[in-house]
């Protein structure tokens, strides 16, 4: 009974991480477009411009978490439905979120260093 209780709750927590990351970006999203409109024609300045607020630049990145949460968890069920050696899944998890860590910071280096 306790395996099968384990494993429904790290199931519902992938359900909830996807569902929470895709509400999150289905919020964002329209914000944003509906921002860059208002701001428009947004040419290098203009886009410079658009990312200048601080509320912008956190919008911005509190997305691409978003988007990194969702694929990150898709990814994971993904191998472990179908990568069977242990190891392999675990170095591609490993691998897979390093170059996601690697891309959150990236996207942080983006937005604040256009300020």
């Amino acid at each position: 009974m306790t395996a099968r209780a384990s494993g429904a709750r790290r199931g519902l927590g992938a359900w909830l991480a996807q569902r929470a990351s895709a509400l999150a970006m289905a919020l964002l999203a329209p914000v944003f477009l509906a921002y860059a409109v208002a701001h428009a024609p947004l040419g290098y300045a203009g886009w410079r411009a658009l990312f200048q607020p601080l509320a912008v630049r956190i919008g911005a990145l509190l997305f691409v978490a978003a988007l990194l949460i969702h694929a990150w968890t898709g990814l994971k069920e993904i191998l472990i439905d179908y990568v069977h050696r242990l190891g392999l899944r675990l170095a591609l998890h490993f691998l897979f979120g390093l170059a996601y860590a690697g891309c959150l910071v990236w996207a942080a280096d983006i937005l604040w260093g256009a300020a």
